[in-house]
């Protein structure tokens, strides 16, 4: 499915990667912090150690692809339980047509410690994860998302940006590791196509407004962006990038289009993107794809209560993940 289309995914050798810096007050530092500059945004977490890595795509013979680009995302979640270290994250690879917008997303389990390890002295991911050679250890490694749609995160383009990720530099530049995409004076019929490959089913909507200065470049996926925000960032103070909080007003517009409802907004429209066969365009409520994520208050990692903490442990405790009772219980013997 993925290789005659995006050639063959990279291999992983996360100690090639480039660390993702983590800074306190403008300076760099190492290891699990109780807060930084630039948390991941899944949550307020500050562990060191994660790594990316950008691979121009090349089918299996090698020759090279120039519209295909890979990334590779080493998360590190790792932390010290009972005086030793535990080696936790995840592997993500994404790679991209940027011509016909066909993508593939691969995870691993948070259980990487068969293929990773924490270096003790910069307490950064190395290691290295199976490749296609090997397809049973591959598929061990990389499994598929189940009932979970990736695009529940990834809703403008395959490729987020935040001051996390962003932080990962090309060796020698000020460019990120990861790719941006967009495009001036976009036309949301033709320009940023995406698909996924295996994800024909998954909810491909994005708000749209026409004339909406924040959509000018890319779409906006509502809700990542409250993802975001509910982990400290916002638009305005980021966005348009020479010129932070100059397009407020928009942003506005789009904040009570995605609580009102495109349905019930005058100019607001569900729109799904361009893909290798098919313009980009409008959509209504016959819609086959709706998914909650598009919902206001049920976005992506919208937990209740417990919610995301800064370990990335989702609504669960390291006690009960390691086969620990709750401290609840303790008090019941």
């Amino acid at each position: 499915m993925v290789e005659p289309l995006l050639g063959v995914p990279p291999r992983i050798d996360l100690g090639q990667g480039v660390e993702i810096p983590l800074y306190v007050d403008g300076i760099q530092q190492r290891g699990y912090l109780k807060s930084c500059d630039n948390p991941s945004r899944l949550g307020k977490g500050c562990i060191s150690g994660s790594v990316l890595q950008r691979y121009e795509g090349r089918t299996r013979d090698g020759e090279p692809l120039p519209s295909v680009v890979w990334v590779s995302f080493g998360r590190n979640s790792s932390f010290a339980y009972r005086g030793k270290v535990h080696v936790l994250g995840s592997v993500q690879m994404i790679g991209y047509d940027e011509w016909t917008g066909a993508t593939a997303f691969f995870e691993s389990s948070d259980r990487i410690d068969t293929w990773a390890d924490v270096d003790p002295q910069t307490y950064r991911l190395t290691g290295e994860m199976p490749w296609i050679d090997d397809r049973q250890a591959f598929n061990q490694a990389f499994r598929t998302p189940g009932k979970g749609q990736c695009v529940e995160c990834h809703q403008n383009d395959p490729f987020i940006h935040n001051s996390f990720i962003d932080a990962a530099k090309m060796p020698g530049t000020d460019d990120p590791v990861v790719p941006r995409i967009r495009t001036r004076d976009r036309d949301m019929r033709t320009d940023l196509p995406y698909h996924v490959l295996g994800g024909e089913n998954w909810d491909m909507r994005t708000i749209h407004i026409d004339g909406n200065g924040c959509l000018d470049c890319h779409r906006i996926g509502m809700g990542t962006a409250m993802l975001f925000m509910r982990y400290g960032w916002h638009p305005n103070e980021h966005m348009p990038p020479k010129k932070p909080g100059s397009l407020s007003e928009d942003w506005e517009e789009l904040l009570e289009c995605w609580k009102n409802r495109p349905e019930n907004t005058p100019g607001c429209d569900w729109v799904v993107p361009p893909t290798h066969d098919a313009l980009g365009r409008v959509v209504g409520t016959d819609y086959p794809h709706k998914a909650a994520f598009n919902q206001p208050g049920r976005e992506a990692l919208n937990f209740p209560e417990t919610g995301t903490g800064g370990d990335g442990f989702k609504g669960k405790s390291k006690r009960a993940f390691f086969g620990g009772k709750p401290r609840g219980d303790k008090a019941k013997q």
